[in-house]
């Protein structure tokens, strides 16, 4: 597999295998890996990136435009409790949405697209569903 400390790209990039970048990992336009993808730094894609099997990076990966996962996005780390109390909150759904409306996208049963996105317009944070 190639191993690299850096990588810069300012047009496109097929790799018909795996990747592994120890470094940072910067692609001005395309980045297509049949492989897996392992980069130690941060990626930063200024196009579209394409990972058949696996993509870790162990920084942050930065998408100026949207990621897509066909099955989950999650976080490995377990949250703790804030200290203090809570308060009930309800989640409050929105019939008609804004086009574009910023949030985090997940498939209904029903197999249309729903926005979920924290609402403080009431002063106290509370979850919001709105369709996609």
């Amino acid at each position: 597999m190639p191993t690299f400390d850096s990588i810069l790209v300012t047009g496109s990039q097929t790799i018909q295998q795996d990747l592994q970048v120890n470094g940072n990992t910067t692609v001005g336009s395309h980045l297509n890996v049949t492989g897996s993808e392992t980069i130690a730094g941060d990626l930063q894609v200024n196009g579209n990136q394409t990972v058949a099997n696996h993509l870790g990076t162990g920084g942050d990966l930065d998408a100026e435009g949207s990621v897509w996962a066909n099955f989950r996005v999650g976080a490995a780390n377990l949250p703790t409790l804030p200290a203090g109390g809570f308060s009930i909150q309800q989640v409050r759904f929105y019939a008609g949405g804004t086009p574009m409306q910023p949030g985090l996208v997940l498939k209904g049963t029903d197999g249309l697209d729903y926005v979920l996105f924290i609402d403080v317009s009431f002063g106290t944070p509370s979850l919001a569903i709105v369709p996609a």
